[in-house]
């Protein structure tokens, strides 16, 4: 034969032992021993072809420690070779080897094992080597401070230490809270979050089904965090008091050093303490306020609110009623607030019931002069006494005048000489009203001019700009 027959029959034997290694599976009953606790091996077989008898045998360190198997009567025999171990049959082709919590010793440290068919060596098991389990002990964290301080947004790297001949090797996890986080086994890379702040961070280690712990408490530094105690818009009559507190939701440090108010796009200041109070609210009050405060971190971002200023109506200043035979003349002066549209109207009872109020027919609202109006109110009943008052209205809401009062005058031979005396009487009063609202103004020190012809105008009263400073000032010419 030469040598390359031979070496093909070499390579053949080869591949039919390789094909056999392995084929019986030898299994530990825990991935490690424990010590003073029972630990067993289990081996799976399967009886060659041209073999009889189902037997297996287990070595430990290439040395024979015993072997079962079944008998032709259907009994398991078994022949342990030390007293350490206990052989058993588990099923047809299942069978185990025991380590009694006696023999369980460090004798058994890094021993290996074994199995096989006993009447054929070609078929066996890998070599699976026993470990004794080493419990995790000495567990750490770097850095190792209680409480760990860091300020808000700063990255740390968190070291869990652990000691190093744990076997197997532990299990790392990391808590937040109780909010499990990711971490790079014995490493963590933590991002210093305010939410975290006064959180217990911890590291768990296990293995062999125990546990060990180690804990610190965060202590995040961070800028206060504010909002304003009320709705983000708020609603306020002109002329309303507001108070608003700006509130401290939380801060680390909890003491705070300053606050601050202001109006966005305005440099100014208005205000420093943790409160804001408008004792009269304008018509230039529509404004957002903003109010931040500041601890030894820093400036909290800006808390709001919207000031939204309601412009309710404005009652008439001066209001005067002038009788006729069958109507009245009705005459006040007032301004509309700011831009809002409103409409004004008489109201009507008879002083003998004093009340109820009936919106009166009238002829169109007429204005004499800038912001004098008048009104006449027709088809009154002679000898009548009657009330009057004018309401305005806009969507904001209404308001009503002072009542006034006049009789109406009896029908007779002196009608023609009322009614010139009437037509005399509401050109003087209207005169006279216009003279004293005009001079009210100029001692308010803001006259302002209506963009309004003198002509007859719609029922609704113009819009026109109000002084700040006298605008709920009410005074009757009775």
């Amino acid at each position: 034969m030469d040598n390359i027959g031979l070496f093909f029959i070499i390579l053949i034997l080869l591949n039919n032992y390789n094909s056999s290694l392995g084929q019986y599976n030898l299994t530990g009953s825990l991935p490690a021993a424990i010590l003073g606790k029972a630990y067993s091996w289990t081996c799976s077989i399967f009886t060659p072809v041209d073999q009889k008898y189902t037997v297996v045998k287990f070595t430990r360190n290439d040395i024979l420690v015993g072997t079962v198997g079944w008998n032709s009567d259907g009994t398991c025999l078994s022949n342990p070779q030390s007293s350490r171990y206990e052989l058993h049959c588990v099923s047809e082709n299942v069978f185990s080897l025991s380590i009694p919590p006696a023999s369980m010793t460090k004798y058994e440290e890094s021993s290996d094992w074994r199995c096989g068919y006993f009447g054929d060596e070609s078929y066996k098991s890998k070599v699976v080597q026993l470990k004794i389990a080493v419990f995790v002990r000495n567990l750490s964290l770097s850095p190792n401070k209680n409480p760990f301080t860091l300020a808000e947004g700063t990255k740390t790297l968190v070291t869990c230490s652990v000691n190093s001949d744990a076997y197997p090797a532990p299990i790392i996890q990391w808590f937040i809270g109780e909010t499990e986080v990711n971490g790079t086994n014995q490493k963590l890379e933590l991002i210093a979050d305010k939410n975290d702040d006064a959180k217990i961070l911890r590291c768990r280690a296990t293995n062999n089904n125990n546990s060990l712990t180690t804990a610190t408490v965060l202590n995040i530094l961070y800028k206060p965090v504010t909002r304003i105690a009320s709705p983000k818009v708020l609603n306020v009559n002109i002329g309303g008091k507001v108070k608003v507190n700006c509130e401290v939701v939380k801060a680390n440090p909890v003491v705070i050093l300053e606050y601050l108010w202001s109006v966005p796009g305005n440099p100014e200041i208005v205000g420093r303490e943790s409160y804001l109070s408008i004792d009269r609210v304008s018509l230039r009050g529509n404004n957002t306020l903003q109010c931040s405060a500041r601890n030894s971190v820093g400036w909290s971002d800006a808390a709001s609110v919207a000031i939204n200023v309601l412009f309710v109506p404005l009652s008439p200043k001066f209001i005067k009623a002038v009788c006729c035979y069958d109507h009245a003349n009705i005459i006040w002066a007032t301004s509309t607030s700011g831009s809002v549209e409103q409409t004004s109207f008489v109201q009507w009872a008879l002083d003998a019931h004093d009340g109820p109020f009936y919106k009166a027919s009238t002829d169109a609202v007429n204005t004499t002069d800038e912001d004098v109006y008048s009104v006449r109110v027709n088809h009154l009943s002679p000898d009548s006494r009657y009330l009057f008052r004018v309401v305005s209205v806009n969507r904001y809401g209404s308001v009503s005048s002072t009542t006034v009062s006049c009789q109406i005058k009896k029908r007779g031979l002196a009608v023609a000489l009322g009614v010139t005396f009437g037509v005399l009487l509401f050109l003087s009063v209207a005169a006279n009203i216009y003279l004293i609202y005009r001079q009210s103004q100029t001692k308010d020190g803001n006259t302002t001019k209506s963009p309004r012809s003198k002509k007859d105008t719609n029922y609704e009263a113009e819009s026109m700009k109000l002084s700040d400073v006298h605008q709920y000032q009410e005074i009757t010419v009775s």
